[in-house]
């Protein structure tokens, strides 16, 4: 469980700057506040009981309160955001006026992207809630409250919409699971992220949930909605096609790196999954910049 914020404060906002590396080391859930996050540089992966997606760039990340995740590195760009933390009472101007149910359609969605317009505007709020908090303006509450209150609202009016088109340059894309994730299972899977490269076996994972790895099985296709040896050929290829697009190492290379010892494992899967082998896959997603 996060820490909860002290009792005579209900809003706060840091800038973090964090290595490229960085993991969470438990899962975390607020209890008595919301999140919302800027993502200024950095690739992402969060894990929670509903789904996993990812967060790049530009995106904006909202966490509602007792809802249980971990994050995960997904590339070496270093982790920088801003990471706001309110309670219901500092926003009462718009739930007073829309009713609570706003924050509930605001944080209906755990990500949010926006088109270049949009996002140039939203980084701007968390730029001066940032400026502003650091201040000993004898108005910064006030203003405070103001600015977060129609970030809010900008975040629900611009944000793109679920079906918009995705492909692996957007900013986030959802994977949802099949039931909502029981901690165990959230654990285990945040170890095969982690771990993936070893190619870690079911009798391994399932060490990090405490059950059995039989029981483990069942619950994990349970949850998941795939059997264990499926779902971390999807972690794998998921993170080769990463570095097919980001990077410019060869497709042995990768192999390697994603716990392949044979080039042929990997194309041979990785077309499974994709309908393409690497090369074609790099090419038909490279674009010139």
């Amino acid at each position: 469980m996060s820490l909860p914020m002290p009792a005579d404060t209900s809003f706060h906002i840091t800038k973090r700057s964090l290595d490229s590396g960085y993991t969470m080391p438990t899962l975390e859930a607020a209890s008595d506040y919301y999140e919302i996050g800027y993502l200024l540089s950095g690739d992402r992966l969060a894990i929670t009981p509903g789904g996993s997606y990812t967060l790049r760039e530009g995106t904006v990340g909202t966490m509602p309160p007792f809802v249980y995740h971990r994050t995960i590195p997904l590339s070496n760009v270093p982790y920088n955001t801003y990471l706001v933390k309110f309670k219901p009472d500092f926003v009462r101007p718009l739930t007073d006026a829309f009713g609570h149910t706003i924050l509930e359609e605001v944080y209906s969605r755990l990500f949010n992207r926006f088109p270049p317009s949009a996002g140039s505007r939203i980084v701007l709020y968390f730029r001066e809630m940032h400026e502003l908090y650091k201040s000993d303006s004898p108005y910064r509450d006030f203003r405070l409250q103001c600015i977060l209150c129609d970030l809010l609202l900008a975040v629900l009016e611009n944000r793109l919409p679920d079906d918009a088109a995705d492909s692996p340059h957007q900013d986030a894309v959802e994977i949802p699971h099949k039931t909502p994730l029981t901690p165990p299972i959230i654990d285990a899977l945040y170890y095969m992220e982690q771990h993936y490269q070893e190619n870690p076996s079911l009798e391994t994972a399932a060490l990090q949930s405490g059950y059995s790895a039989s029981h483990f099985s069942r619950l994990f296709h349970a949850q998941l909605g795939k059997p264990y040896s499926e779902y971390l050929t999807r972690i794998r290829i998921r993170h080769a096609q990463e570095m097919l697009l980001n990077t410019k190492k060869s497709v042995t290379e990768i192999a390697l790196e994603t716990g392949y010892l044979h080039t042929g494992n990997l194309s041979e899967q990785f077309k499974q999954q994709t309908g393409m082998t690497p090369l074609q896959y790099r090419k038909s997603n490279t674009y010139p910049r």
